[in-house]
């Protein structure tokens, strides 16, 4: 028995397989089921030979043969039409059974995507409001009114708004605190410009390669960022440290859920680059973090 690639999703993989199976016996119906009128029709026809044929003679003798004939054939391709639907609607149940067995997974793991997108909003808006807003009073009326936006707006639970981009959720708040200006001002490139991601969805070639992508996609928004290291020398061995972070167990979580830049900026700070010092030579990098 062959090992499963790196990050094979078996219940991807089964539920492909569920999907395919399902799909085939509906057509294997739907082709039973031309048969079955083609040779209902063929036996209705022999039958009305039969009652046009002379008693005793040979063509109502051939146009009996001929309906018991497409009668067999009628009653077996029937029996494939019916045991194709029942099979598929076993299988359709077990992956409804199973879907329903998944569903609390799915939402808890929506909840905590749903938390942290509220989270990341709330606090990057309330520190720049800390940071920009000098007059207790303005501070304090802003602070509450940022509280009771971000409650409204993600009271609704039909309304994904953690599938919209973060930086746009907070420019709008921004914007209907009127700080729009503020925001332009305070804002910076760390702010991914589309939400975080679905969890790769598809066949375990397409997950794979939407996987790849992304890991092509993050490992290079760090590259950029070595640029930016005071020594090249220092080059080798954070590369050589991103591909070991790369291969611990968390890093296809994390490349799933979590966007480019946010998956790069963690990446950089497990290995000493911090994001809040791009831009900037430092002598080495910092002592690294959990990432």
């Amino acid at each position: 028995m062959k090992t499963p690639p790196e990050g094979f999703d078996i219940q991807a993989h089964c539920r492909s397989l569920a999907l395919q199976q399902m799909e085939m016996l509906t057509e294997i119906a739907e082709i039973s089921l031309q048969l079955v009128r083609g040779e209902g029709a063929r036996a209705l026809d022999a039958q009305a030979q039969v009652r046009a044929a002379a008693p005793g003679t040979d063509e109502a003798a051939a146009a009996r043969a001929e309906a018991r004939e497409a009668g067999l054939a009628f009653t077996r391709f029937a029996r494939t039409v019916h045991q194709s639907l029942a099979q598929r609607a076993r299988a359709a149940d077990k992956l409804c059974a199973q879907d329903r067995a998944e569903t609390p997974d799915r939402l808890a793991a929506r909840k905590a995507r749903r938390d942290r997108h509220r989270d990341e909003v709330q606090d990057t808006l309330q520190d720049m409001i800390c940071e920009e807003i000098e007059d207790e009073g303005r501070f304090n009326a802003l602070k509450d009114d940022l509280e009771e936006r971000v409650d409204g707006l993600y009271e609704d639970q039909d309304v994904r708004v953690e599938d919209r981009p973060v930086g746009s959720v907070m420019a709008g708040v921004a914007c209907g605190l009127g700080l729009s200006e503020t925001w332009q001002r305070w804002r910076g490139e760390e702010w991914p410009a589309t939400p975080r991601p679905r969890r790769p969805a598809g066949s375990p070639a397409e997950i794979q390669a939407i996987r790849a992508k992304r890991r092509k996609a993050v490992t290079a928004a760090v590259e950029r960022d070595f640029a930016e290291c005071a020594d090249p020398a220092w080059i080798p061995a954070l590369r050589a440290g991103l591909a070991v972070r790369l291969q611990e167990p968390d890093a296809v979580e994390m490349l799933d859920t979590e966007t480019i830049a946010t998956a790069a900026n963690r990446l950089c700070r497990s290995l000493g680059l911090s994001p809040m010092v791009f831009g900037f030579k430092r002598d080495k990098p910092e002592v690294a973090d959990t990432g």
